[in-house]
Parts: structure tokens; sequence; C-alpha cells
């Protein structure tokens, strides 16, 4: 299966120091189904937490793809 979500995922890290620390964002770019995919494979992730997920809006020029943004937070394993 060829996921465009994965193929168009866009992240922004923002390093400690410069006012953030721990979370990404990142913009999701693809069908429903493709993102819809991969934000439920980030849930599966240990060291992972989404805390916040945004509707999904329509992109210009097609009817086909869409987007959404994710911020993702790491979060410490529990025998850390």
């Amino acid at each position: 299966m060829e996921n465009t979500a994965l193929r168009a995922a866009h992240m922004v890290i923002y390093p400690q120091g410069l006012g953030g620390g721990d979370m990404v964002k990142m913009r999701l770019q693809g069908t429903k189904e493709d993102m819809e995919w991969l934000e439920e494979q980030l849930v599966k992730l240990p060291n992972v937490q989404i805390s916040e997920s945004s509707e999904v809006y329509r992109n210009k020029g097609t009817n086909n793809y869409f987007r959404k943004y994710l911020e993702i937070e790491k979060v410490k394993a529990e025998n850390e």
C-alpha cells in the first residue's frame, strides 16, 4: 500500500532552548484514509503522544488530497 500521508509529511522540530523542547508539529497531506492510517500508527507508538489533531482541510486544486496538522509530544516510557 502506497501511503501518500507518509510521502508528504512535513515536520518542523523545535530543539531545546528555542522555545520548544520535546514537541514536534507535523503537517500531513494525502488522502483522508492515508492520514487516518498514519495517525493510528502514531498513536500505537509507546513514546509518542498526539496532543493536538486538527480537522481535515481540503487542498486547493484537488478533490483527492487533504491536509491536517498534528502536535506530537515525546513521553518517557514507563520503565525509564
